[in-house]
């Protein structure tokens, strides 16, 4: 599978993007579930109180679309929020400054999320920001020889830590009987190192992410196949915040979410003025915007997907990333009520919306 792009992007503004859809018609099943609040209570707390809420941001990259786009139209003012967007060099300087009351979001990374957890950290996942999101390249001429997964024994395999694909892909491999003693992984400090290495020849192949497969084809690589071919909705980038965070401000954190949701309406309902909005936020062109929201491998969602980020920590322990004593204990680490709160009232407000219809269909297997 080869896509030929044109696009001259720049190189900076891509770097800052690491971390890391469909309709449905309209169910007459898909009502507004119970909220996790009592009855004589609001899920958004008392509408005549503003929050502040500080949500890490790497440099002008759009990883969080939906962040920067909700930022950007005024979604968050409109719900009684005042986010300052934190900059943060990296995920896991962001996750100290959560454990630190320095942050009270970050919506990048799920790989020093389940580290941290691991570690003893009180950090809980509220939503997600991309599902998927990877992709494998290599030189031209070896491009069928990597669509058999078979053939990664014995290669050398350059990569990123924070990026999941290659962590899923370890975990394929072993799945199909590949002798993992001789797939050699070589963490590197960028996409770019790894498209070098690949060009280089001193790795056989690569894994990037967030649209970075462009900029490899721009250089002669190709793509051999995406991750989410393998690993259909695989979590990348999660929401993550701290449990005081969710006992101090919980209804802030549905009002994040529900402008999330309004962000994402206006993606599917004027791509125009959201490509427009997230060109000028990130100075990238509007095609490359286009690609990354609507063309590429990445799916954008808010569901926080507690299933899939459970099984995520044991695709960690079982690659060695987590050590194999310690006890998976993600699933007290989820809050996916707080989305789901968030959902029912954009629910309400936009009853004949199919899409989020399909998100509250999807819901249940997601999360329960």
């Amino acid at each position: 599978m080869k896509r030929l792009v044109s696009l001259a992007l720049s190189m900076a503004l891509i770097l800052s993007l690491v971390a890391c859809t469909s309709t449905a018609p309209q169910s007459s099943q898909s009502a507004p579930q119970e909220s996790q609040t009592s009855s004589d209570e609001s899920p958004l707390g008392d509408l005549s109180v503003t929050y502040d809420l500080s949500v890490g941001q790497m440099g002008t990259g759009i990883k969080a679309a939906m962040v920067v786009l909700a930022h950007e139209m005024g979604y968050y003012e409109e719900e009684g929020l005042n986010v300052e967007l934190t900059q943060i060099s990296n995920l896991n300087d962001g996750l100290t400054a959560i454990t630190l009351g320095k942050l009270d979001v970050l919506p990048f990374g799920v790989i020093p999320t389940c580290t941290f957890i691991a570690q003893g950290a009180d950090l809980t996942v509220i939503g997600g920001t991309i599902a998927e999101g990877s992709a494998c390249v290599a030189l031209p001429e070896r491009e069928a020889e990597f669509q058999d997964i078979q053939n990664f024994a014995g290669k050398t395999v350059a990569c990123v830590r924070a990026e999941t694909g290659h962590m899923m892909m370890k975990d394929q491999m072993r799945q199909a009987g590949v002798d993992m003693s001789t797939v050699t992984f070589v963490e590197l400090d960028g996409f770019q190192s790894v498209v070098e290495a690949v060009l280089k020849g001193t790795a056989d192949v690569g894994f990037v992410n967030s649209g970075f497969e462009q900029n490899a084809i721009t250089q002669g690589l190709v793509v051999p196949f995406f991750v989410g071919e393998y690993t259909p909705d695989n979590v990348c980038c999660r929401q993550t915040t701290s449990g005081a965070v969710i006992e101090e401000k919980r209804p802030a954190l549905v009002r994040f979410e529900v402008a999330n949701l309004r962000a994402m309406k206006l993606m599917y309902d004027d791509p125009e003025t959201t490509i427009t909005t997230l060109a000028a936020f990130s100075g990238q062109s509007e095609d490359y915007v286009k690609y990354c929201i609507y063309d590429g491998c990445m799916k954008i969602s808010m569901d926080p997907a507690k299933n899939r980020v459970v099984e995520f920590f044991d695709v960690m322990k079982a690659n060695g990333d987590i050590d194999a004593d310690v006890e998976n204990t993600m699933s007290d680490h989820v809050d996916s009520t707080i989305y789901l709160d968030a959902l029912n009232t954009v629910l309400e407000r936009y009853p004949d919306d199919v899409h989020f219809r399909e998100m509250l269909e999807e819901y249940d297997a997601n999360n329960l």
